[in-house]
């Protein structure tokens, strides 16, 4: 393929390029590439060449006109009118066709530069894995496709973040409806996903028969509480170091007997016995050991009247072990919950999953995808709602040992557990406006991502910046299209406003 010349540098400023155009190249499409972008544009790569044959690459981060800065002169023929302000981004090797990001050689000053051709371009989006999962494509050129490392992208935790109707779930729906259909592999594969479902989106999505789906209603969730450990039950009825653990330990003691389950209900009783014993036993009267222990016990009786919670922690068994050890590659739990109702239904089901993947060696790799994460994982939230987000930051940091990742998906970034968001390797960004999230965004992009923060607020429905460990080269995509496409779509207000004839 021909190299297309463009101009020539004429500053070289740390990783920063300034180059003047000297070519008619304005207007000029590339045509031959089936590429409807200009040659010079925002964000796309120009190269140079360098004395060992290799090639440095940089990415357009700013075009403006020369004339902005000198005094206008009608006598003098202007030449090299446009310039560019371009960063740069890593070495390519011509003879081996491979990239590394990364510069450690310089171009020199009135080295000539070029548009980088898709031969080139294709090479930087590369990626080194046994698979390679498609998942977009270049908002450049729809013929070159954007590739993700799986294990990195569904193993090591992704964030998929962007404002509301940016096309968030439809991107969770369009990635695992790839491991079927656009994955390369030699085998079927059979994951394991669970799908916390806030807004009853996701099953539209696979109804396909490629997929072994089940779909479990709130009022089938089951966790019972007694997979909880001492030191969690203290912390799942708000228990006291000083008096309140050590009676509570007593009782659940007491009530187990040997085994692991016992009636929930029965724990005030139980705690009224202990605390009558021990004021016939020492110094200190019953009023006074009621008074210690009588947070403790309200906390309890809450949660023992609250009907909300029968189906939950009344339960005297659980299926979720079932149906994690079955054959459904999809599980959908419908989670509208109330605030303090799915915040204990966060711990216990994350305790459940949790040492499930510890005690079951030949477990498959789970997947845990939390639609409206920010509802579950809320940085800020008050201490009567933490109960969720304690397990959550434990998978997130340790989970990957016993086969278990994250995919957060949320419209708040900002509003996210940062021990959640700290421990993902890979993001996709869709349009963020907000400019608390943006700030927040700004933290997660690298160095070398910082100048596509101007360009989220901008991008279309389905567009989005991808960064991290699991792509070749930060960049904006066109997510591919999921099909069928998740409940998702914008309401129809004025139509169902419209009176029936």
């Amino acid at each position: 393929m021909t190299d297309v010349k463009i101009g020539k540098i004429l500053r070289i400023e740390g990783l920063s390029l300034l180059i003047q155009i000297t070519e008619d190249v304005s207007d000029r499409l590339l045509i031959h590439d089936d590429c409807s972008d200009f040659l010079v544009s925002i964000n796309r790569l120009v190269y140079s060449k360098l004395p060992s044959g290799k090639i440095v690459i940089a990415k357009i981060a700013k075009i403006f006109d020369k004339s902005l800065f000198v005094k206008e002169d009608l006598f003098r023929v202007p030449e090299g009118k446009y310039l560019l302000d371009a960063k740069l981004i890593g070495i390519y090797d011509n003879y081996l066709k491979h990239f590394d990001s990364g510069i450690n050689t310089f171009p020199i000053i009135g080295s000539e530069v070029y548009a980088v051709n898709n031969v080139i371009y294709n090479t930087v989006l590369e990626i080194s894995s046994k698979y390679k999962l498609e998942i977009a494509e270049s908002y450049h050129n729809r013929n070159i496709k954007i590739f993700a490392n799986p294990d990195i992208l569904l193993g090591k935790h992704l964030a998929i973040i962007g404002n509301t109707g940016t096309g968030k779930t439809c991107t969770v729906a369009s990635i695992i409806q790839g491991l079927k259909r656009r994955l390369n592999q030699e085998n079927k594969i059979k994951p394991k996903i669970l799908i916390f479902d806030s807004n009853k989106e996701y099953e539209r999505a696979f109804k396909s028969p490629e997929f072994k789906v089940k779909c479990i209603k709130k009022e089938e969730i089951k966790l019972p509480h007694y997979y909880l450990n001492y030191h969690e039950y203290y912390k799942f009825v708000g228990a006291s170091q000083g008096v309140q653990a050590p009676v509570l330990k007593e009782a659940i003691a007491s009530l187990r007997n040997g085994q692991i389950k016992f009636d929930f209900a029965q724990l005030p009783e139980t705690i009224i016995e202990i605390i009558r014993e021990k004021a016939q036993n020492n110094n200190f009267n019953y009023n006074q050991w009621y008074g210690w222990v009588s947070t403790m016990l309200n906390r309890i009786q809450q949660l023992i009247d609250d009907e909300r919670f029968d189906s939950i922690i009344q339960a005297t068994d659980t299926d979720l072990e079932e149906m994690l050890s079955g054959d459904d590659e999809i599980l959908i739990f419908e989670t509208d919950f109330d605030r303090d109702v799915l915040d204990v239904v966060m711990f216990l089901f994350c305790k459940i999953l949790y040492k499930w993947t510890q005690d079951n060696e030949s477990r498959k790799n789970i997947l845990l995808i939390l639609e409206e994460a920010h509802r579950y994982i809320n940085e800020d939230e008050s201490d009567d709602y933490k109960l969720g987000n304690y397990y959550i930051e434990r998978i997130a940091r340790e989970g990957r040992k016993f086969g278990l990742s994250l995919v957060v998906s949320s419209q708040r970034p900002s509003e996210l557990s940062k021990t959640i968001l700290s421990q993902c390797n890979s993001f996709i960004i869709h349009r963020i406006t907000n400019r608390l999230d943006l700030e927040f965004i700004t933290k997660l992009l690298t160095i070398d991502d910082k100048d596509l923060l101007n360009i989220i607020p901008g991008l279309e429905k389905q567009y989005a910046v991808i960064t991290g460990e699991a792509f070749g080269y930060s960049d904006i995509t066109r997510i591919l299209t999921a099909e069928p496409t998740p409940k998702s779509d914008d309401p129809k207000v004025i139509d169902s406003w419209m009176e029936s004839e």
